[in-house]
């Protein structure tokens, strides 16, 4: 009865049942599903590095910034120590020798001789750089060991010992007159929120004291006094 219901099942020839192999699964892989054997362990170790990653970023950005605050402060105990140099006169005269240093709370420059001593705050230092050679006869390029500092209402030119001390000199002011410029604008702006803080607790009591005064005064012309008064005040 199989046979006539169902002849495709046996051999046209033997007229035995034909042997029929399995489907795959859907949930099987074929061989090219199939990853490499070394392939989970890479993806492991690659989640393991970014793990040490992610958790390293933190101490190496720390390691960075105290890297950088020694060498600041290396940087601003170079300069207390200070450097003899030659004073540049603004106009006719001779240079004199004075004794440039940083001041002990690294804001302002100080330079000192037996006869004369000057200061400039850090803050108020627009721009430092070379001294250019001027004159006819000149190309205007950079006068060796000399540099300058450049404010609103005052420019500094001073000669250095040497080429290497000039150009510390320049890079370590100017990071400083950044670094004081900031710092000057963060404490102008606490300032500045402070003060609004302030204006606003006196309006509040202001409307406080207002409130207690009118519920003391009954209705009517007290009360339209009361008003008055306190608005005036």
């Amino acid at each position: 009865m199989l046979r006539q219901a169902c002849p495709c099942l046996f051999d046209e020839h033997s007229g035995r049942m034909v042997e029929m192999s399995p489907f795959a699964s859907n949930g099987s892989a074929s061989d090219d599903d199939h990853a490499p054997a070394n392939a989970q362990p890479n993806t492991i170790a690659g989640k393991a590095k970014s793990l040490i990653a992610m958790a390293t970023a933190p101490i190496s950005t720390l390691q960075a910034q105290r890297a950088e605050s020694a060498a600041h402060q290396q940087r601003v105990d170079r300069l207390k120590a200070g450097a003899q140099m030659r004073l540049l006169p603004s106009g006719r005269g001779e240079p004199s020798s004075v004794r440039v240093a940083l001041s002990n709370d690294a804001t302002m420059v100080t330079w000192q001789s037996a006869t004369e001593s000057g200061v400039l705050a850090l803050s108020a230092v627009r721009e430092v750089k070379p001294v250019l050679a001027t004159g006819l006869f000149r190309s205007g390029g950079p006068v060796p060991c000399q540099w300058m500092m450049v404010a609103d209402d005052q420019t500094v030119q001073l000669e250095a010992a040497s080429e290497a001390e000039k150009a510390e000199w320049i890079e370590s002011i100017d990071v400083l007159r950044k670094k004081e410029g900031e710092a000057k604008s963060g404490r102008k702006m606490a300032y500045q929120a402070k003060r609004r803080i302030g204006l606003e607790e006196r309006k509040r009591e202001a409307e406080r004291r207002k409130a207690e005064v009118l519920k003391t005064c009954s209705a009517g012309g007290m009360r339209h006094t009361a008003t008055a008064m306190m608005n005036r005040a």
